[in-house]
């Protein structure tokens, strides 16, 4: 069993490794060979203005945040004083919300729909009660991470390698 204070995981015979998260709270970073590049001005595009079905601020919780990283893991994430920005430097997508009376509008540009995968996440998760980390598991295999919520047969996320 391969164990830290964040998930253990036990490796089958095939060589697959699978395990439960712990209830700590935790996120993580993508590993880079060197500095990120630069970021360049952000200029935020209109794009398509969808009603957003979720709260924006369900990000500003621990477990909200760690699903924002698994539904749009190669995005940058910045909260501001009215709602999120998702910006992902390396299709030129992003997402960003804003009042809009009760309700918040979603401004999504570009290739990736960011603001749409963040909220099937968030909305899997609500509707599995809002659990906290320890409800959620992971196998890795040479050639996939999954991330998966309630049980592997669950709502799952791949991370990229």
């Amino acid at each position: 069993m391969l164990a830290s204070g964040l998930i253990r995981l036990t490796m089958g015979e095939d060589g697959t490794a699978t395990g439960r998260f712990t209830g700590d709270t935790i996120g993580y970073m993508l590993a880079r060979p060197h500095e990120r590049p630069p970021r360049p001005q952000l200029v935020l595009h209109p794009g398509t203005v969808p009603a957003a079905l979720v709260d924006p601020a369900l990000i500003e919780n621990w477990t909200g945040h760690f699903l924002a990283q698994l539904a749009a893991p190669s995005a940058e994430l910045v909260s501001t004083s009215d709602g999120v920005i998702l910006v992902d430097v390396a299709t030129g997508s992003q997402a960003w919300t804003e009042p809009a009376g009760a309700d918040w509008a979603v401004h999504q540009h570009g290739p990736l729909r960011l603001w749409d995968q963040v909220e099937d996440a968030l909305t899997a998760w609500k509707e599995a009660g809002a659990p906290d980390q320890s409800a959620f598991g992971m196998k890795v295999t040479d050639e996939t991470q999954t991330v998966w919520l309630g049980e592997p047969s669950g709502p799952s996320w791949q991370l990229p390698i």
